[in-house]
């Protein structure tokens, strides 16, 4: 029921409660190309989830293939690289790992690909160093046993030995995408993978390795210079001393509320600033309402997917550097539009003021997101090309659209599981019609979750308090005739 007729029923605007406080809006799917909105739309249909969840997913894959390829200039002196931190977070049985699967798959056959290149190159090199180091091995032992007249001449071959092993260098095969790892063990990986990762998964172990599942404390070093590039050193984990210079970390993982919470809800890693590197996606569930008979995702639409992936992930890997992408003057002027709009909001009393440690970094986001989206509008010459004041008005969109999933974010993190029970009775309200209700009624259908009656009370005072129930004249409850409207995802008030 529209805010107007339920004012004229004698009610109030209710406040939100539970971790809905904010219904976070669909991905604007206008801002992607034909081959990629035809993909996420396609995933979304077939698993019956909201085209959030792929498109979060669609903006790792971009970003694996961009990260270290290319950067965005905003203007002489500033530059963004165009890998991201991108965290969906659902509950379990939401088909999380489906939609991954469909729309990462194209990366696994790009890294397969590369590697069977590689291949013969480092078998090759293998044999070449293992033959080198068992004449090395023979040459010190005669060396050791050699008279004295000959001694140093022997000793001189064995050096010259070792050092013909040394100068073999075998080739590791190359990687795009990790998974579960240590800190430590992707620093060896970048270093060995030109200073680029990207760390893709459908599970959520990133958290616990961040929180110090293998140490007890936390080495973030990679995570904190990986987003932002500067010197990241190797020692202990590669050859000593070796530097890393502009690191590139791409993080695109899929986890569970329970989760986001510990992640969000740890002091070190908020006080290093690591969650405010993220971009955070809560897609709508559907849980309820998904059609069991749901189309596949046509063959034409993947296929063309998988072959623009695939040929942009392998065209990039083999560049040595980053291409500086740069924006029309257009673009210059609608990014410092959209940016003047951000600021504003980071002034006392405004939207973003209290959540400014995350807001501070949308400047630089939207130009990532240009990035990436023009990536995706030209996967074939886009590092020919200035990026258009068109494009960037669908960067200033998408990062509109961040913000309200951080909202969202924040409200899942900090919401207080009082509320969160209240939301659920409330959507068994909805659910079950019962527009009016004793105490008893709505007790058994919620006996499992709500075993005694003053618990029951309980959540009954917090609805009326927020004003989603109030009592009847007999004593009866009443439902805000809003209340639907709510739980499936529109504003309060509207």
């Amino acid at each position: 029921m529209p805010a107007d007729q339920a004012a004229r029923a004698g009610w109030d605007v209710p406040v939100p409660v539970g971790t809905n406080t904010a219904a976070p809006p669909p991905f604007p799917l206008d801002v992607l190309p034909g081959w990629a909105r035809d993909m996420v739309e396609g995933v979304a249909t077939f698993t019956q989830t909201d085209t959030a969840m792929g498109a979060g997913v669609f903006l790792s894959v971009l970003s694996t293939c961009g990260a270290r390829r290319l950067v965005v200039e905003g203007k002489p002196g500033w530059r963004e690289p165009v890998n991201s931190y991108v965290a969906t977070v659902a509950a379990p049985g939401e088909r999380k790992s489906p939609v991954h699967g469909a729309l990462v798959r194209p990366l696994y056959q790009a890294q397969q690909q590369m590697a069977d290149q590689v291949r013969p190159l480092v078998e090759q090199e293998a044999a070449r160093r293992d033959i080198a180091q068992r004449t090395a091995e023979q040459a010190r032992a005669s060396a050791a046993k050699a008279d004295a007249d000959k001694r140093d001449a022997a000793t001189a071959e064995a050096l010259a030995a070792v050092m013909a092993v040394e100068e073999i260098t075998v080739p590791t095969l190359p990687r795009l995408i990790c998974d579960d790892h240590t800190p430590e063990a992707l620093v060896s990986m970048m270093a060995a993978n030109g200073g680029r990762m990207a760390v893709i998964s459908d599970e959520g172990g990133i958290f616990d390795t961040l929180a110090g599942r293998y140490s007890g404390t936390p080495n973030l070093d990679p995570y904190l210079k990986g987003y932002s590039g500067g010197h990241l050193s190797t020692d202990r984990q590669t050859r000593a001393g070796e530097t890393i210079e502009d690191p590139a970390l791409t993080v695109g993982v899929m986890t569970q509320p329970s989760a986001l919470r510990k992640f969000g809800s740890n002091a070190e890693l908020f006080g290093r600033g690591l969650p405010a590197r993220f971009w955070f996606i809560l897609p709508r569930s559907l849980a309820g309402y998904r059609d069991q008979d749901s189309p596949s995702v046509p063959v034409s639409v993947a296929a063309r997917y998988e072959s623009t992936v695939r040929i942009l992930a392998t065209t990039l890997a083999e560049w040595d550097g980053p291409r500086v992408l740069t924006l029309t003057d257009e673009a210059s002027r609608v990014r410092a539009a959209a940016a003047e709009t951000i600021e504003e909001q980071l002034r006392p009393g405004g939207a973003l003021h209290d959540v400014r440690e995350w807001a501070n970094k949308l400047f630089g986001a939207m130009l990532r997101l240009a990035g990436l989206l023009h990536l995706a509008h030209h996967p074939t010459d886009a590092w020919e090309r200035q990026i258009s004041g068109q494009t960037m008005a669908q960067a200033a969109q998408v990062t509109a659209w961040l913000i309200a999933h951080y909202t969202a974010a924040l409200a899942l993190v900090h919401g207080d599981p009082a509320g969160e029970t209240a939301h659920d009775v409330l959507a068994v309200l909805v659910a079950k019609d019962m527009r009016t209700f004793t105490r008893r009624e709505l007790h058994r259908r919620v006996q499992r979750k709500l075993p005694r009656a003053e618990q029951v009370m309980s959540v009954l005072a917090t609805l009326a308090q927020h004003g989603w129930v109030r009592t009847t004249a007999d004593g009866d409850y009443e439902l805000h005739p809003g209340a639907a409207d709510y739980i499936n995802g529109a504003p309060v008030g509207r």
